[in-house]
């Protein structure tokens, strides 16, 4: 594993699946980053009205593609949440959330920094 402390993703698995091609791990980025968001937003509502399948369905999601492109940190978020009983935790469901979003932020902030490379 190939993932520093200061960077959001596993540098060895983001390069296995890009082959090296910057551009295409900016891209594999950006769109998952996109992804995340909508599923954290979908979770945030059903966590709301209480609908724990539809936050298990995304959380299993947001676990795989974050596996996929090396987002470890969110993927172990979503594997908590996972492992959750819902209707017990209900507000550390909600924590996990935001706790994701920030992670994703960081991986916003990591796409920036590569694009900044590219670009010079």
């Amino acid at each position: 594993m190939n993932q520093t402390p200061s960077s959001p993703i596993d540098l060895e698995q983001l390069n296995q699946i890009s082959e090296g091609d910057i551009e295409f791990e900016i891209e594999v980025l950006q769109v998952y980053v996109e992804d995340v968001h909508q599923r954290l937003e979908i979770m945030r509502g059903a966590i709301a009205s209480s609908d724990h399948l539809q936050v298990m369905k995304e959380a299993h999601h947001i676990k795989g593609s974050s596996s996929n492109v090396g987002a470890l940190q969110i993927r172990d978020l979503a594997v908590k949440l996972e492992e959750l009983n819902l209707e017990q935790d209900g507000m550390k469901a909600a924590d996990l959330i935001e706790e994701m979003f920030l992670h994703i932020q960081s991986v916003e902030a990591f796409i920036a920094e590569k694009l900044s490379t590219v670009v010079s």
